[in-house]
């Protein structure tokens, strides 16, 4: 990107990588502003130490008050500030120097990463004033050693003759942290927001909840949230850290009078008094002791911070859970009594869906049985306890209603955990329709409500991003693991040699990796099995015929497909994702309203104007990629032709030339196109049931390749990938997703509530969302 800001002929580093030594400058010099930040919190830990009477009695006792210093504090104000002087000019020193070797390929170029003149003269004049104003309080300091007698008192003779002139003798080192305290803030503030391209104007964003009183509000929250939590860190170095060095300093302990009219401390004796003793054993093993005592004071008062950051999550979460009822959010052993106009559970499912709830769970019931995760009689047990049938629209007869609680407990796992999740997450949704005076209106803003709007949900642009991940396991794999070289580690290239990169091994060696899957989900094979002889696939519901037949290839094409699909789900997988996020769409396209609002246009796809799901995968129909992936790809597009699935790939030079052949159709069909004018391009496009095959919607030749950069140095993969899918969403909101996610039908019929938080019904102008990216609860 920097290559062409800059309008360079050719793609190229702008920039220097650091290595070896340089990576640790690098380092320090990203994070010097939270490391001064949290030195700045060790030196205020220890200013209060020295009057906290948690040390021995000389350093930490009559050392004057917080705001009238005496002695050892009079010192450390002064001494500190010459110190961080010190510390200030070296930073701003190693960092115009590193930076000008980093971006020096860059000089003279155009482009926003390369420092300016404005930086360069920011960091010019704090180096400045710290070297000014740091030899200027050093040149005006005034240090006194505290008197042995001291210790005890602070009257009398023990008083610091400094305090009768105390403004006099602090006012440059007042002056100086004042200075520090502006700089600091000024230098480090944060002006401009991370996206500063496409942000509308300042009067849409205050009607979106973006105006400046409502970001001066956000970081007002975010400041007192740091500002007690470096406050705890400051409390645990002055009563925990800085005690566990009682009496231990060079001075006390070895007698080193290094430095002793700096700090302020009466000379003592000790092993390392005399300068005749200072390079014996006792000496040398003395000050070592002592010196690493407080390095490891140092260090821990640098990552105390992160302990008390878990900490205050861990609290303030705790209290936003209880807030939000997501407490219990997986307990199966609540029953869920959907008897109608009677449970609780129903009364809550009406409330937030509407009068066809029903349908909604028996659309539910049944995704969880095509998955396998339930088993076609207890399928059947549970869109009965609701009072319906699994087959019809029709409600049960009065014979034959069996209405009674649903015990979760008595399900397999993981289904018994959607369904807990998914109803106690109905709270969260009814409340919302309560907040900040809006009412919820089951007969308009409800999914199955009579007066229910297509138009009220904003698009989804859902992106999977993969490169030469598994996207459904081969019958070659599932039959793959059980001989003893399937266990090793092999080479990609098939000749093993000294050094070589290796695969990981295809299986345990004891075990198929079919087997191996049945030995971790074994009741949810038993289901599949049941399932396939209900539906007619297989003769028998015995699932170790089932595997046997399989193992032998006895199974005819589309039972073999219903097994390796039954697999995908239970690894990870490209398929895995794909299915997850088509969950919203399924659960869209089950609404009466939905299928009212598509039946006018039979040429769309159901649901296609409310989502979309882009698998951009980065190799497909490349000699990089994998037959056996592609196939599969296509399998997904054929299975799922009616829902809003796309593909978009990279067509480039090692493309097949079927791929080239149908882009470049698809250009000359649109007229003015040259055949070869272009090198590389994103191709979008989806499956056409009557051809059996892709038809290309848009082809986006490009100048530069997906990544940029040769070698080593190229721009990261996935990123690329997402941008690439990115280019073709025309949702109004954006989802990316892993390649190993999946997720259930139930989390899909909850999507529409959360995108009306994003764009609120009473906002008549859609470019001000309050924000535009969706994540989905995900289960690996």
């Amino acid at each position: 990107n920097e290559s062409g800001i800059q309008c360079r002929p050719k793609v190229a580093k702008t920039f220097k990588e650091p290595a070896s030594i340089m990576v640790l400058i690098d380092f320090a010099l990203c994070y010097r502003v939270p490391f001064m930040l949290k030195m700045y919190c060790f030196g205020i830990a220890g200013y209060l130490y020295l009057g906290s009477h948690m040390g021995d009695d000389l350093a930490t006792s009559h050392n004057g008050s917080l705001f009238e210093p005496q002695w050892l504090r009079i010192n450390y104000i002064q001494y500190t500030a010459v110190l961080d002087a010190m510390v200030w000019t070296c930073l701003e020193a190693v960092l115009i120097v590193y930076n000008s070797w980093q971006r020096w390929p860059s000089l003279c170029h155009r482009s926003p990463g390369i420092p300016g003149l404005k930086w360069l003269m920011e960091h010019l004049f704090n180096f400045c004033i710290s070297v000014l104003a740091g030899l200027w309080v050093y040149n005006q300091r005034t240090y006194l050693r505290k008197p042995w007698a001291c210790s005890q008192s602070e009257v009398g003779d023990c008083v610091d003759p400094r305090v009768h002139k105390l403004f006099s003798v602090l006012q440059w080192a007042y002056a100086y942290w004042v200075c520090r305290t502006i700089l600091f803030m000024v230098m480090n503030v944060k002006q401009v927001p991370v996206f500063i391209f496409g942000t509308p104007d300042r009067k849409v964003r205050k009607e979106s909840g973006r105006g400046w009183l409502d970001a001066w509000a956000l970081d007002l929250r975010v400041f007192a949230a740091w500002f007690f939590m470096l406050g705890a860190c400051i409390i645990a170095e002055v009563f925990l850290l800085l005690p566990a060095m009682k009496g231990l300093d060079l001075s006390s302990t070895c007698g080193l009078d290094l430095l002793a009219d700096t700090f302020g401390m009466p000379e003592q004796q000790g092993v390392c008094s005399e300068p005749d003793l200072q390079a014996t054993f006792k000496c040398v093993a003395c000050l070592g002791s002592v010196s690493a005592g407080w390095m490891l004071v140092f260090l821990g008062s640098l990552v105390d911070i992160y302990f008390v950051f878990y900490l205050a999550a861990a609290v303030v979460g705790s209290v936003m859970g209880h807030k939000r009822d997501l407490n219990d959010l997986k307990n199966t052993s609540l029953p869920i009594d959907l008897r109608e106009n009677k449970g609780r559970e129903a009364l809550l499912f009406e409330r937030t869906f509407g009068p066809g709830w029903q349908q909604v769970w028996r659309v539910m019931v049944k995704s969880l049985m095509m998955e396998s995760f339930i088993s076609p009689k207890q399928a059947t047990g549970l869109v009965q306890a609701a009072g319906i049938t699994l087959e019809g629209e029709s409600a049960l007869t009065h014979r034959d209603k069996t209405q009674k609680p649903i015990h979760l407990t008595r399900f397999p796992s993981l289904a018994a955990e959607r369904l807990a999740f998914f109803f106690q997450s109905l709270k969260w949704i009814e409340r919302q329709g309560t907040e900040k005076g809006s009412s919820f209106e089951v007969s308009t803003d409800s999914l199955t409500g009579e007066h229910f709007d297509p138009g009220t949900i904003p698009s989804l642009t859902q992106i999977i991003p993969a490169y030469n991940e598994v996207v459904i396991p081969s019958v070659e794999f599932l039959k793959a693991g059980a001989d003893p070289e399937d266990a090793r580690n092999s080479s990609p290239d098939d000749q093993p040699g000294l050094g070589d990169l290796t695969v990981p091994p295809q299986g345990d060696g004891v075990n198929t990796n079919l087997a191996f899957m049945i030995s971790q989900f074994p009741d949810e094979w038993v289901f599949l099995t049941k399932r396939l002889h209900a539906e007619g696939w297989i003769e028998r519901a015995e699932s170790q015929d089932l595997y046997q037949d399989f193992m032998k290839g006895k199974l005819n094409t589309e039972t073999v497909q219903e097994v390796r699909l039954w697999g995908a789900l239970r690894m990870q997988s490209v398929a895995k994702t794909v299915i997850g996020a088509l969950q919203y769409s399924k659960a869209l396209a089950s609404l009466p309203k939905i299928k009212q609002y598509y039946a006018q246009f039979p040429e769309k796809r159901i649901t296609e104007d409310h989502v979309e799901v882009i698998l951009a995968h980065q190799t497909y129909g490349h000699s990089e990629g994998s037959e056996k992936n592609d196939e599969a790809v296509q399998l997904l597009l054929e299975r799922w032709a009616d829902a809003p699935l796309l593909l978009v790939f990279d067509l480039k030079k090692g493309s097949s030339l079927e791929l080239w052949r149908l882009a470049e159709s698809f250009l000359s069909m649109r007229g003015g196109y040259i055949p070869g004018s272009f090198d590389q391009a994103s191709v979008k496009c989806k499956w056409d049931k009557a051809r059996r095959g892709l038809r290309v919607l848009e082809v986006l030749p490009r100048k530069f390749p997906l990544r940029l950069g040769q070698g080593e140095f190229r721009t990261q993969g996935k990123a690329c990938n997402q941008l690439n899918g990115l280019r073709f969403a025309s949702g109004h909101f954006v989802q990316a997703l892993d390649c190993n996610m999946g997720t259930f039908v139930g989390e899909g019929f909850k999507v529409p509530y959360v995108l009306r938080t994003f764009m609120p019904l009473d906002k008549e102008d859609r470019t001000n969302p309050k924000c535009r990216y969706l994540g989905f609860r995900e289960y690996i």
